[in-house]
């Protein structure tokens, strides 16, 4: 696909100001780490890795309404995935806020465009997919925890606005990466129970991530 010379200043500007917003986001994960961490709270870290989904999601977004309230979204994800990575665990004071503006963000687009549909559907998808991850935590005893379940519901309204094909596909995205994480060692935690457990986090985002770029 050959973009024109607009669309590639419109990228650039969307990887600058990703940057610029993980460094400043950076912040947030040297605060939530209990331990701290040379690269993981380093601010290019950060920055670098928000400058390149934000880049990869104007590319496919152009000028959208969309695009942001999923940079909007990305900022704070990138500091989840990071810390869920390190220790396992999502903050939920990162977490709920997430979803506060992607819940917000899209019922905006959505009456400003006279469009309920998408962002009736985005509702139904973000209950289902807590309502499914809290079961799951319960039968899991905790092997699902809170973070895990608000964050599924972030991911419901962001892949529900698009569609049900890409809320199951973010899930199916999930689940796959999962398993790919269960062979780093690095990536390999243990529960109490001495079972193997890998963070989910960001295996959801990611997958989020994939249906979002695949529908641009």
């Amino acid at each position: 696909m050959v973009q024109s010379a607009g669309a590639m200043w419109w990228t650039l500007g969307a990887a600058v100001a990703g940057f610029v917003s993980g460094v400043a986001a950076s912040t947030l994960t040297r605060r939530f780490l209990a331990q701290p961490r040379a690269l993981a709270g380093a601010e290019w870290f950060g920055g670098a890795l928000t400058a390149v989904v934000l880049a990869f999601l104007a590319w496919r977004n152009g000028n959208r309404d969309e695009l942001v309230v999923q940079s909007l979204v990305t900022v704070l994800g990138v500091p989840l995935a990071i810390i869920d990575w390190c220790e396992h665990r999502l903050p939920r004071a990162l977490v709920l806020p997430q979803l506060a503006a992607a819940a917000v963000g899209f019922a905006v687009v959505s009456i400003v465009r006279a469009e309920p549909e998408p962002g009736l559907r985005a509702v139904v998808a973000s209950v289902a997919l807590a309502a499914a991850f809290l079961v799951l935590a319960v039968a899991t005893a905790g092997g699902v925890g809170a973070g895990d379940v608000s964050l599924a519901a972030a991911v419901g309204v962001v892949t529900g606005w698009l569609g049900w094909p890409q809320v199951l596909g973010a899930l199916v995205a999930a689940l796959l990466l999962a398993l790919c994480l269960v062979s780093i060692p690095e990536a390999r935690g243990r529960d109490e129970r001495g079972a193997a457990v890998v963070p989910f986090g960001p295996c959801l985002l990611g997958g989020t991530l994939a249906m979002v770029l695949a529908a641009g």
